[in-house]
């Protein structure tokens, strides 16, 4: 009796497990834009090709400041850290958070690797972009309940 019970829990598991999962892939990746040419964020369609459905995944990224007050760059989180980019989008660096050192220094970052090329542009400040700005900058329709 208890064999033939476990049997069909088990069976019930498997038949849920099954019916829930969805693949999404990956189509396009576009990056995001301000008004002085930076790269805020990046705009990634992800498509479920068996049901046909298409859904658009935006990531912002946090602005980089120098010690004087300039903008050197943004930054993209990620697991395990965070990945640095300087104003044209591309990866400069790494900052990886090390929990080791935690106990230490409970107010620490992590370490970063940062490697440096040729400098881009630089501008004064960033501007502050609203909501709407970023759904018209993406592409998106605004969603209203």
């Amino acid at each position: 009796m208890r064999l033939t019970t476990i049997t069909i829990i088990l069976g019930l598991a498997a038949l849920a497990s099954g019916c829930s999962s969805v693949e999404w892939k990956q189509v396009s990746v576009q990056p995001l834009r301000n008004e002085q040419g930076h790269v805020i964020g990046q705009k990634e369609t992800l498509c479920d090709c068996l049901h046909g459905e298409r859904i658009a995944r935006l990531a912002l990224f946090e602005p980089r400041f120098d010690e004087h007050g300039v903008l050197v760059g943004y930054e993209e989180k990620m697991r395990g850290g965070v990945q640095l980019r300087d104003l044209n989008g591309r990866r400069i660096g790494t900052r990886f958070a090390d929990l080791r050192t935690r106990a230490n220094n409970p107010h620490s970052k992590g370490l970063t690797i940062i490697v440096l090329g040729q400098p881009a542009a630089r501008a004064a400040t960033a501007s502050v972009t609203t909501m709407d700005q970023l759904v018209d900058l993406a592409g998106l329709a605004p969603y209203l309940n």
